[in-house]
């Protein structure tokens, strides 16, 4: 109880954190322990000392509550048995043949003579006469049994608990071992001695016998029997462990080729498990890779089918051929047997002296051990007497054979560990009057279907070898195969640009993929009409954009102009001399607005066509002098400083549309620090990796997110003047030179605006 309150104690803390989860799994770590663990650890060391002192008295416990249970069931088996007896029916000997008798054994006498037994393998050659109705221990000549005697009508039961073997040597298939249910090890012993400690008792707490624990596992003497002419029972009479058939040549390659199988099975896996890590997954996988990975485990699980099926086969054929075999033999011995005692009436130990010796003769013949059994069951003759004479077989033959009275009949039989198969027919005299029963036992030998098997392994290994290999090749041309024309579409995808030419695919199969290039191809053609449109739609959205734009910065000159014309009208009427006064300055007026609307056209012509480039070396250190020195004297009093220039540094561009770029980033520059006191512009010129640097950097606000993809664009532009053009006529002016114009910009830190051109 201790214990399980502990235990309960423990797993209901689960809830808890898992810092105090750790306490209860880190007992030596921990510098505390809770009462909870040391209760835990000492009911433990309590249990496991108590098992240990008194494991000798749990065997005598256990085998004490197994016979109980066991003799409780052999009750009820004797109950039903003996209403069977005593309603006296014809069959009644038939229906306790078929019996589910658990490990019971039943014998059944009419008087002194027995006319039924339910099982042969136990060696109960006599049996004592105890009162009715009490269960009492024998020890037969190859078990350790409690019986018990029951009255049946007019016949007697009895009833046999089988408990412990009693072979009189041991070896790998005789093992004196405790039957089921009874769980001990095979060290104990079982004595009938009331003086003995760890007594067994029965239901009625009668004592039955003693366990008895020996120091060491006995090994009788008589193991040393050895016996060649024995052709189904020689791993019995061979003491240790038989000796294994010799390596032949299917053995060895059967070893090399099951190695090779799992060499490469074992390089499969871990390249495919490898795949699968890096892809983080099958599903990640590419589509030939999951084709030849699913086409390989089917066929790996195919063939591991056909390999089972097979060898299965061959175990199934091997038996099969072998009953037939037996069945042969049996066949072949009863006609031999019937010509040698063909005027015999009955076969007895009077008229069977020879028996043996013929038996043995015809088991050289045959190559199979022989016994024969008279009209009422027991042994008069074997070629292998041994067997009986030292308890190893029962001197009954088996009841299924017996009491079903069937002309041959085939069943399993088994000896401590060894099972064999028996053929029982009849043994008819030359009148063909049964006189007795041949059994012919027949060991299927493990080592005989295991050379069957390595025949066959040999044989199928290099073709599944062979085959997987070729699989795996094919398995790899093909997923190319498939995989070939989905990847030149996916470059095709991936390559494929709007407004540019897009090369159709060709593919000729008729398949699922020739679907997906037909629909490529048609999607090529479409998106070759829709960049058609796309462009023309952009053309004339540019040229709606365009007149928009030339349309709003024309009209706003046009209204003072108009208004001036107007009120000059009415000043020549009004006033002549006030409008001679009036006169000049509405002229002065009017020029300047006339040279805005030049200025515009200018602009708006020379974005739509640039002035031809003349590439030549410039100086742009110089240039930059010559900028910075210009709009060093503003009003505004904005600091320019200019590092790098102090050396001549030439560029490949046009010398005077260069001078436009660099007024316009000044400018531009100038403008972002309008209203206030601290504004510096710093201008640096470096020259690296043939390319020569200009950086502008203000302390500006910078420009905002929402609009830096729009700075290069035409017509685009923050200002409430100005027509939007100017850095997009910068940037054309230095990609035409074979540069680049780009920026950076940080929020109330300023913008940098950055051009490369060629050096030279």
């Amino acid at each position: 109880m201790p214990f399980i309150v502990v235990l309960r104690g423990y797993f209901g803390k689960k809830h808890l954190p898992l810092e105090q989860q750790k306490c209860y799994f880190g007992v030596f770590r921990q510098k505390e322990l809770t009462m909870r663990y040391k209760l835990f650890l000492f009911s433990a060391f309590f249990i496991f000392v108590f098992c240990s002192c008194g494991s000798e008295d749990a065997d005598v416990k256990n085998v004490q509550h197994s016979l109980l249970q066991q003799q409780k069931k052999a009750d009820n088996l004797a109950a039903y048995a003996t209403g069977i007896l005593t309603g006296n029916e014809p069959d009644s000997i038939t229906s306790l043949l078929h019996m589910d008798r658990k490990g019971t054994i039943f014998y059944v006498f009419s008087g002194s003579r027995l006319i039924f037994w339910s099982d042969n393998w136990l060696a109960a050659n006599e049996v004592s006469v105890y009162p009715f109705g009490k269960w009492f221990y024998q020890l037969f000549e190859n078990a350790h049994c409690i019986c018990r005697w029951n009255k049946a009508g007019t016949y007697n039961l009895l009833t046999i608990i089988p408990i412990k073997y009693n072979y009189p040597f041991e070896n790998k298939q005789l093992n004196n071992n405790f039957l089921p249910p009874f769980k001990l090890r095979n060290e104990w012993d079982i004595i009938c001695d009331t003086n003995h400690s760890n007594p067994i008792y029965g239901p009625d707490n009668e004592y039955l016998f003693s366990l008895c624990e020996h120091a060491g596992h006995r090994k009788n003497a008589g193991s040393q029997i050895r016996i060649a002419e024995s052709f189904s029972y020689s791993e019995l009479l061979v003491s240790g462990n038989t000796q294994g058939y010799t390596r032949n040549l299917s053995q060895m390659k059967v070893r090399i080729y099951f190695i090779l199988c799992v060499l490469l099975f074992t390089c499969g896996f871990i390249s495919v498990a490898y795949i699968i890590y890096k892809k983080r997954g099958f599903r990640n996988l590419k589509l030939g890779q999951k084709f030849g990975f699913a086409f390989i485990i089917l066929l790996m699980l195919s063939f591991v089918c056909v390999f089972f099926a097979s060898i299965n086969y061959v175990r199934k054929s091997y038996e099969t051929k072998q009953r037939a075999d037996l069945q042969r033999k049996t066949f072949y011995i009863q006609k031999a047997l019937q010509e040698m005692y063909y005027w015999n009436q009955s076969l007895s130990l009077n008229n069977t002296t020879s028996l043996n010796i013929d038996l043995q003769d015809l088991s050289y013949t045959y190559e199979t051990d022989i016994h024969v059994y008279d009209i009422n069951g027991m042994v008069v003759g074997s070629s292998m007497p041994t067997l009986f004479r030292r308890g190893l077989l029962g001197r009954r033959m088996a009841p299924s054979p017996y009491f079903a009275q069937e002309t041959i009949m085939t069943q399993q039989e088994q000896v401590g560990n060894l099972q064999y198969l028996s053929a029982y027919t009849d043994f008819y005299n030359g009148d063909y009057v049964q006189i007795g029963y041949i059994a012919v036992p027949l060991f299927i030998s493990a080592n005989e279907i295991a050379a069957e098997v390595d025949s066959l392994l040999a044989k199928l290994l290099p073709i599944y070898i062979s085959v997987l290999l070729l699989a795996g090749l094919l398995t790899m041309i093909i997923g190319r195969q498939i995989t070939a024309p989905i990847n030149t579409l996916q470059n095709r995808l991936k390559h494929m640009r709007i407004g540019q030419f897009n090369e159709k695919m060709t593919y000729k199969p008729h398949d699922e993929i020739s679907h997906l290039v037909t629909q490529y191809n048609l999607m090529v053609d479409e998106l070759e009409k829709s960049a058609q449109l796309l462009a023309k739609s952009e053309r004339e959205n540019a040229w709606k954009t365009m007149a928009r734009q030339i349309a709003h910065e024309i009209n706003n000159p046009l209204t003072p102009m108009k208004l001036t014309i107007q009120q000059l009208q009415r000043t020549k009427s009004m006033d002549a001399e006030t409008f001679d006064n009036y006169f000049k300055k509405s002229t002065a007026l009017l020029i300047e607005q006339i040279d805005n609307l030049s200025r515009i056209a200018g602009l708006f012509s020379q974005f739509a066509k640039m002035p031809e480039m003349h590439l030549q070396p410039v100086n742009i250190a110089a240039k930059l002098n010559s900028v910075a020195t210009l709009f060093e004297n503003n009003t505004d009093g904005i600091q320019i400083s200019c590092t790098g220039t102090d050396n001549d540094l030439y560029a490949t561009t046009d010398d005077e549309q260069i001078m436009q770029v660099l007024n316009n980033l000044l400018k531009n520059a100038m403008q972002a620090l309008a209203g206030r006191s601290d504004g510096r512009i710093d201008i640096r010129l470096t020259q690296a990796d043939g390319m020569v640097r200009i950086d502008i950097a203000d302390n500006g606000p910078g420009i905002s997110d929402d609009i830096r993809d729009k700075i290069f664009v035409p017509n685009f532009t923050t200002k409430s003047t100005g027509m939007g053009l100017g850095l997009a006529i910068s940037k054309n002016i230095v990609e035409t030179s074979g540069g680049s114009i780009t920026f950076t910009s940080e929020s109330s830190k300023g913008t940098t605006f950055t051009v490369t051109l060629p050096a030279s």
